[in-house]
């Protein structure tokens, strides 16, 4: 089907290999890359090989013998910077048997290529070297390397990547050598022998330093992070080992490694084949946030392996990845209701989504999306992974779980190193089940395209609960001036989880009216909430506070949404303190002045977020307005707005 969302045309002439030559250059901030493609052309009509791209110096273009190819590099179509230019190249004479060919394309990034973020020294733990890394979900990858950025078309890859002596270089690959060039430099060389879609190509060069786990597994990090990490993510061989007993299929990447990153980073983590990325906002010191971990093993099957043909079916991948995870997770901890558990938060989360975009993009509700040629991070949200998770729970108890976990494996069997629509898992899940009546009563339509929340919720069990909801009651009874507020810290004895349960639980009682401060701070004598290193508790505590105007948060949420760049925090933190009387000025300020500590993607998402203030009042001060007078900052604001005004539209 076609993915409006990239010119690259693979109906025409596919890329199925890619040798990639890379050369940092931290100075410049650039890299300086040599792209070789293999492609395959499919229709005999063809005559030139399409290549989505944004923000790249393209240099020229070769033939597999070095005769120059002729090629043009389009403008931006329309108000759609997002979509980047075509790069359109004539074909060189293919081989008439295999009607195959090689074309070679140099060029360079540039400061405004999406994908890459450079960090300075001060921006890392040893503040002695500067970091990259890359972020190419969703259509990133074009302003990485010239591509075919779609989920529909998969394709091999090898890389040589040359980095400073002092740097270690990190990829979504296998290394097969590490050497020293004879400029001093480091020369790595890496395989990827599975075929992968471009939003998985990543790239991270700093200085690391790796921590074994397991034969196949380890942990990269700064150095002064290492050790803390690998505590963390110790579980990660029983998260894989657990993963590959419940699909029914080995591991297909060969290495599961782990790089935590510095905290601008702005996922909880990026699945990329065979070097997960993942936020330092994981580190509670305890392990009680490392599902994320299990979410993104889950991933190596349900997203890598079986991919969404399209972000219209992005569902696919996390809605399966979320159902996988809650599977390892329950049976790692030998508790089937652990997964209704984990899923009461989830059906919260996307309660809370439905609600925010029923009032400003109710299209975005829908479990199939109609996205068209927009942009894929605009509709990004939880409902992907929670309006996914809730539809396979349904039917999974309406067949029965070891039916369902059957037809799992039978799944992941059948479109294992392809893609897939809506309309395939559908035509497959009546087939595997023809002759089960019960399946006659999924009214398949309203699933995947009614807007809101699901047609059915699924009862959860609510025993592992009941504790985190009955002290949130007694809580909220309290603050009505029912009760007395608890004299003993319930929770010290807690799991994290139950905690966030009871945040959760307290959250949904005052959406119509806020909490007393004075109970906030009776609540946080008691329990230290704002001073709790798991970022899911702080986060839901400032939320409670913010929504009560107590202003003793201001600094903890600042501090909060200024040491860390992951958009799950950032975001409804920023929007939180705007709609606040008492924070409208200063999530402005706050956010113009700290906007170079984010990832790019998360500078645009922000900007779209507080569009009507970024807008009407870009510049709150002479102080912030001299800040943005550089030559980067206003390159970076200017998109910002663009994609501000543009998401009105």
């Amino acid at each position: 089907m076609a993915d409006l969302t990239s010119y690259s045309k693979p109906e025409e002439v596919v890329v199925t290999h890619l040798d990639w030559e890379i050369s940092v250059d931290f100075a410049k901030e650039r890299l300086f890359s040599v792209a070789t493609y293999s492609v395959r052309v499919l229709q005999s009509k063809a005559t030139t090989l399409n290549l989505d791209t944004s923000h790249l110096d393209i240099v020229s273009a070769m033939g597999d013998d070095g005769t120059p190819l002729s090629y043009t590099l389009h403008p931006i179509v329309g108000d759609k910077p997002y979509l980047g230019r075509r790069l359109e190249i004539n074909l060189p004479q293919c081989n008439d048997d295999e009607k195959t060919c090689r074309i070679t394309v140099s060029y360079s990034t540039t400061k405004l290529c999406s994908a890459l973020q450079w960090l300075p020294p001060s921006q890392t733990a040893g503040k002695e070297h500067p970091y990259l890394f890359t972020q190419c979900q969703a259509i990133h990858a074009r302003s990485l390397v010239p591509c075919q950025d779609c989920c529909g078309v998969k394709m091999t890859y090898t890389a040589t990547a040359f980095v400073p002596s002092w740097a270690t270089c990190v990829m979504s690959a296998l290394l097969e050598k590490e050497e020293v060039s004879e400029d001093n430099t480091k020369k790595y060389t890496w395989n990827q022998p599975v075929p992968i879609c471009s939003y998985l190509l990543a790239l991270a060069v700093g200085e690391l330093t790796k921590k074994t786990i397991s034969e196949r597994c380890a942990v990269w990090s700064e150095p002064s992070v290492v050790e803390s990490a690998a505590y963390e993510f110790s579980e990660t061989e029983m998260f894989l080992s657990t993963a590959e007993a419940i699909t029914g299929r080995d591991y297909a990447w060969g290495r599961y490694d782990l790089l935590c990153l510095p905290p601008s980073f702005p996922y909880g983590g990026m699945e990329n084949p065979c070097l997960t990325f993942v936020t330092p906002t994981l580190l509670a010191g305890d392990k009680s946030l490392a599902d994320v971990v299990a979410h993104e093993i889950a991933h190596s099957w349900t997203g890598n392996l079986v991919t969404n043909a399209t972000w219209d079916h992005f569902w696919l991948n996390e809605g399966w990845t979320t159902w996988l995870q809650r599977k390892i997770m329950a049976r790692m901890k030998d508790n089937p209701s652990f997964l209704d558990f984990d899923a009461i938060e989830g059906r919260k989360d996307m309660a809370d989504t439905v609600e925010e975009f029923l009032k400003s993009a109710p299209e975005n509700t829908s479990m199939v999306l109609n996205n068209r040629d927009g942009d894929p991070d605009d509709s990004y949200s939880t409902l992907a992974y929670e309006k996914g998770f809730t539809f396979l729970l349904y039917l999974e108890r309406l067949v029965g779980t070891p039916e369902f976990e059957k037809f799992f494996q039978a799944y992941i069997a059948r479109f294992a190193s392809k893609t897939l629509t809506s309309t395939d898992f559908k035509d497959f899940f009546l087939e595997h089940f023809a002759g089960n009546s019960k399946i006659n009563e999924i009214e398949w339509d309203v699933w995947f395209y009614a807007q809101g929340m699901p047609p059915v919720l699924p009862p959860l069990d609510q025993s592992m609960a009941k504790a985190s909801t009955d002290l949130a009651s007694v809580w909220y009874d309290f603050d009505r001036g029912a009760t007395s507020s608890p004299a003993t810290n319930e929770i010290s004895e807690w799991a994290s989880g139950q905690i966030t349960c009871f945040l959760d639980a307290l959250q949904s009682k005052t959406t119509e009216k806020a909490l007393k401060v004075s109970t906030l701070f009776a609540m946080n004598k008691l329990y230290h909430l704002a001073e709790s290193r798991n970022s899911e508790i702080l986060f839901r505590y400032c939320q409670l506070a913010i929504a009560s105007e107590d202003q003793s948060i201001i600094l903890i949420a600042l501090q909060f949404i200024t040491s860390q760049g992951r958009m799950k925090y950032i975001r409804p933190l920023y929007k939180s303190l705007y709609k606040s009387k008492m924070g409208k000025g200063v999530a402005v300020s706050t956010f113009l002045k700290h906007k170079d500590i984010y990832h790019p993607i998360a500078t645009k998402m922000i900007a779209i977020d507080l569009k009507d203030a970024m807008e009407t009042s870009p510049f709150p001060s002479q102080h912030v307005k001299g800040l943005l007078m550089t030559g980067a900052a206003i390159a970076v604001v200017g998109i910002a707005l663009a994609f501000a005004r543009r998401s009105r539209k």
